[in-house]
């Protein structure tokens, strides 16, 4: 599917310069303006450049030190002062460890993408949250798209729970047959 992206704004979190280059030039190859792309090289540059420009879309790196690209996800997500909590983010990471894209999805990210990367698959994972985005949650424990992504039918029983009514006594009995 062709998209005219001359409009949005991206945002790329990397930590190296090589790293940081290499998206930019995608980025441009797909006709995504170079003034449109801003770039931070830590979490907290990058929230401060976020909150001032409020992009369309944002790459991060997983970022060890000094903080990591998770927890940028989440204060993305989660702060007050975040102008768009529902930001699709993408993040990178040097390796796919179940582990790590574990965390990532749990604080929030909407796709994860391991390096080394070929253009292609930055187009591809772009696509996949712009065409099937998940739907979002807002929760006081997690905030970000649907951590789901299987549409497999779920087969096990429900593990959710309804809180308990309380019930009148007498009326339980009456229902069990044991009136007195």
């Amino acid at each position: 599917m062709s998209y005219d992206f001359k409009n949005i704004k991206v945002l790329i979190v990397e930590s190296s310069p090589h790293v940081l280059a290499l998206l930019e030039d995608v980025l441009a190859i797909f006709t995504i303006p170079r003034k449109n792309i801003t770039s931070a090289s830590t979490t907290e540059e990058g929230f401060k450049k976020f909150c001032e420009e409020n992009h369309d879309l944002v790459i991060v790196d997983w970022i060890e030190d000094p903080t990591s690209g998770i927890q940028l996800t989440h204060k993305i997500r989660a702060e007050k002062s975040s102008p768009n909590p529902y930001v699709p983010v993408l993040m990178t990471a040097g390796s796919g460890h179940e582990n790590k894209v574990i965390r990532a999805r749990d604080m929030g990210v909407s796709g994860y993408l391991v390096k080394p990367f070929v253009a292609r698959e930055l187009a591809l994972k772009i696509e996949a949250i712009i065409e099937k985005p998940r739907p979002f949650i807002v929760h006081s424990s997690f905030i970000g798209p649907d951590r789901r992504v299987s549409k497999k039918p779920y087969t096990e029983a429900e593990r959710r729970q309804t809180p308990p009514v309380m019930a009148n006594p007498a009326d339980v009995r009456k229902k069990k047959g044991r009136e007195k």
